[in-house]
């Protein structure tokens, strides 16, 4: 069965500014308003938020991630909100033993496994590996 070990490769990122990250899997650098209204917030929250070191939930990167069209999944596991082991077996709970391969996401690494096998869940017995993506 294939594995998918390209989950353990994000970084650890729960101890690099939001901004940093948020920029960097944007592709772009991103002013401290355009963090906030990602965030959903307003200025005044987000420095509280900041100044007291509980600006990094769950529910802030989700809505981040998704005002900002990046992957959601990729962001909460940058910040291990979510184990990467979780997400490997997850998939492999979901996939049984038949071999699949994700599409890559925006930021080139994978997109969101819980989504795409959602997506692909009647059709997982027609899955195959894709010989045009790199070994996981």
């Amino acid at each position: 069965m294939h594995r998918i070990h390209s989950l353990l490769m994000y970084p650890d990122d729960s101890r690099k500014d939001l901004g940093a990250v948020l920029s960097y899997m944007t592709g772009r650098t991103l002013s401290k308003e355009e963090i906030w209204r990602a965030l959903g917030l307003p200025r005044s929250t987000y420095y509280d938020q900041l100044e007291k070191g509980n600006l990094i939930t769950a529910d802030n990167l989700r809505k981040a991630a998704t005002n900002l069209g990046i992957n959601q999944v990729e962001l909460l596991i940058r910040y291990r909100l979510i184990d990467p082991e979780e997400i490997r077996s997850l998939t492999e709970e979901i996939g049984g033993s038949q071999p699949f391969a994700l599409p890559p996401s925006r930021t080139g690494v994978i997109m969101n496994p819980v989504k795409a096998i959602a997506q692909k869940r009647a059709k997982i017995s027609h899955l195959r590996p894709r010989h045009d993506a790199p070994p996981l």
